[in-house]
């Protein structure tokens, strides 16, 4: 039966530049075997696109921005989710840009626009603090929780529409492959990947945020570890 692998890539498929040629290394064998590679980051994909061409990083299909867009591994756009526009104004003027070291917001494939560009599909934002950083996240998350949801990422924010996230997404794409959910697998590190490990045979690295190993089945030093048990666990 076919598998389904769902990676998160800062911190988790990306440790150091040894460590993602050997998960590399270890995915071209799992997807010699008619498996699916798919990863799953809050990068934009501008972002996403420089380390792919950095690492010359092979997969099947991209979540980027949290799970806002998903493209195949021609780019081609199977889905896109943006925030509504009523609310962007709004927004801007409660997340304190003067206490913010940069900024910037994503629309589909546009990764570096402004809040004036209609349907964003994310707004990224550093503060200076961690403080500051999560105070704001949480006014995101309690104002307009019923647009967007925020998520707190090493001193800074990133906001999305909360009509989707990374398991959403898997789930679009697992509908389209016509792949039972039984056989999908995730790993990621962070608050944005506590849905997916929730909800798709999920694992989490050693280093992850404490929200997301209480949700996982176990820990994992790295991807290539994770796909090596995937390929002893069944003739696949």
């Amino acid at each position: 039966m076919k598998k389904v692998l769902v990676s998160d890539y800062d911190q988790t498929f990306y440790l150091n530049d040894y460590d993602i040629e050997i998960n590399k290394k270890e995915v071209k064998k799992f997807r010699d075997k008619g498996n699916i590679f798919i990863i799953a980051t809050g990068r934009s994909f501008f972002d996403f696109k420089n380390k792919v061409n950095a690492y010359n990083i092979e997969y099947d299909y991209v979540i980027l921005n949290h799970g806002a867009t998903i493209l195949d591994k021609d780019d081609n756009i199977i889905s896109n989710f943006s925030i509504n526009n009523d609310v962007i104004e709004n927004i801007k003027n409660d997340i304190c840009l003067e206490k913010s070291i940069k900024y910037f917001c994503c629309s589909t494939l546009d990764s570096r626009v402004d809040f004036s560009h209609r349907d964003l599909t994310k707004i990224h934002i550093k503060y200076n603090s961690k403080d500051d950083a999560m105070k704001i996240n949480d006014i995101i998350n309690n104002k307009y929780k019923q647009y967007v949801v925020s998520y707190y990422i090493n001193n800074s924010i990133e906001i999305i529409s909360n009509k989707t996230n990374k398991s959403n997404a898997i789930k679009l794409l697992t509908k389209k492959l016509d792949i039972n959910n039984e056989n999908v697998y995730s790993i990621g590190d962070g608050y944005s990947d506590i849905e997916m490990v929730k909800d798709f045979n999920g694992y989490c690295m050693i280093d992850s945020v404490d929200e997301l190993k209480q949700v996982a089945i176990s820990k994992m030093e790295s991807v290539s570890d994770l796909v090596k048990e995937l390929l002893k666990n069944g003739n696949k």
